[in-house]
């Protein structure tokens, strides 16, 4: 069986050593490479500058000297094979993105902070960004996120491709003998629901998978509801897919996936459907 292949995102923050201690203990059961990537951002480097160049190399000279030294402190804590790559651009999506097109990679990892209110309601910080950019699944590591196991993991989901998705995640469940707590929120219950609710718990069923469940969250607040749900189930990890953003959705703010990744004290894994 081939190793996963596990991208983690530093800029060398105690935020993005949460996301990397985070991922290489979870890497302890699994068979894993990992590649520890630095995006060196070029946007304040000035290329009227004749010596602009130069800027760059240096920057980049100081990325692998500071790669070097995280790679020396991370050997000591996992016998999983660790590389470090400094690549400049100018966003971090766009590098993940391009990195992720050459290099097969079964998961990004990086770690995730709030945002303003503006910034949520617009266009998203650095880990929306990359999960919209890709089509590699994506965790999102809290600050004060410590991995122990992942032995209850909330799937909040919108019941479309739920076939589909339960393939991927009682893969992703079996790995750790996680239970699957599968949540969708609804502002009532009608006939219609009813039969939706028959029907996705039949399609449970027939997975065989016995540690899952499924619930309807009466609620008109999705976000809200949701993290409540994680605090009662006391989840370990919260799992959702998101879908190519239209402009319209990227201008309003219409998607849960965006909000859920600001506001969670747990990590987020975020598939992106094809």
């Amino acid at each position: 069986m081939e190793p996963l292949k596990i991208l983690v995102l530093t800029d060398f923050s105690p935020l993005s050593k949460t996301a990397i201690y985070y991922a290489l203990k979870m890497g302890n059961h699994l068979q894993a490479e990992f590649t520890i990537l630095n995006v060196v951002r070029l946007d304040g480097v000035p290329k009227s500058n004749l010596k602009w160049k130069q800027i760059e190399k240096a920057l980049m000279e100081a990325a692998n000297e500071e790669g070097e030294k995280l790679l020396a402190e991370l050997k000591s804590k996992t016998k999983s094979p660790i590389a470090f790559k400094a690549i400049k651009g100018h966003t971090v999506a766009d590098v993940v993105k391009k990195y992720t097109k050459r290099h097969y990679t079964n998961l990004v990892v990086m770690g995730s902070q709030g945002a303003s209110q503006l910034k949520k309601f617009r266009l998203g910080g650095t880990t929306v960004s990359v999960i919209d950019a890709i089509y590699s699944p994506v965790l999102a590591i809290p600050k004060m996120a410590e991995y122990k196991n992942f032995k209850h993991i909330v799937y909040a989901s919108d019941l479309q491709h739920v076939q589909k998705e339960l393939e991927l995640i009682i893969s992703f469940a079996k790995i750790f003998d996680t239970h699957i707590h599968m949540a969708h929120v609804v502002t009532a219950i009608d006939k219609h629901m009813e039969m939706e609710r028959d029907y996705v718990q039949a399609l449970i069923d027939k997975t065989g998978y016995k540690k899952i469940d499924f619930k309807l969250i009466i609620d008109d607040k999705i976000s809200e509801a949701i993290d409540l749900y994680i605090q009662k189930t006391k989840a370990d990890l919260l799992t959702t897919f998101t879908h190519q953003l239209s402009l319209y959705e990227k201008l309003f703010g219409l998607s849960v996936t965006r909000k859920l990744a600001y506001q969670g004290n747990i990590p987020l894994l975020a598939f992106k459907r094809k």
